[in-house]
């Protein structure tokens, strides 16, 4: 009897065992590098296959490493760098506006030391804080309040220290 079919039934088929099916493997596009394919590995492994939540194994057996210190904490990081940054910043205002003021007051103290010295007093010492200032002039304490007009003049109030 002859048939078309090739895997024969019945007394003429053989052992009585059925052929095993062999279906050869289905090669995918080439990728543009790797001659694999795209999204398949070496050795034909499809990346996430079989694996519970679609993870790829690494190729050749290697185990993916856990992401760094560094990688699991960049927002801490990333917002301990600005503190620092805006805390650096504060600092340095608070330096130059100290300076700014230092500066004031020794404009100050050269202006009411010129104006004291043009009325004949002789300034041993002075300081200043803001618009009033201490001095000793000729060997006897007292208080010079400054005073800034509209026009950014400054006049001076001389009086004998009274106080603690």
């Amino acid at each position: 009897m002859s048939t078309d079919n090739p895997n024969p039934s019945g007394a003429t088929a053989g052992s009585g065992r059925p052929d095993p099916t062999v279906v050869p493997p289905v090669p995918a596009a080439a990728g543009p590098t790797d001659g694999t394919g795209a999204g398949v590995l070496p050795g034909g492994v499809v990346p996430g296959a079989g694996v519970p939540g679609g993870a790829a194994p690494a190729p050749d057996g290697q185990q993916a490493s856990e992401p760094g210190w560094a990688s699991r904490n960049s927002g801490l990081l990333i917002a301990a760098l600005v503190a620092i940054v805006v805390a650096a910043i504060a600092i340095a205002g608070l330096i130059l506006w100290r300076g700014g003021i230092d500066d004031d007051n020794a404009a100050t103290e050269a202006a009411v030391t010129r104006a004291l010295a043009e009325q004949g007093g002789e300034v041993e010492t002075i300081e200043c804080d803001g618009d009033t200032c201490a001095a000793i002039i000729g060997g006897q304490a007292y208080t010079v309040l400054v005073q800034v007009d509209e026009d950014g003049e400054q006049h001076f109030g001389v009086a004998a220290y009274t106080g603690d």
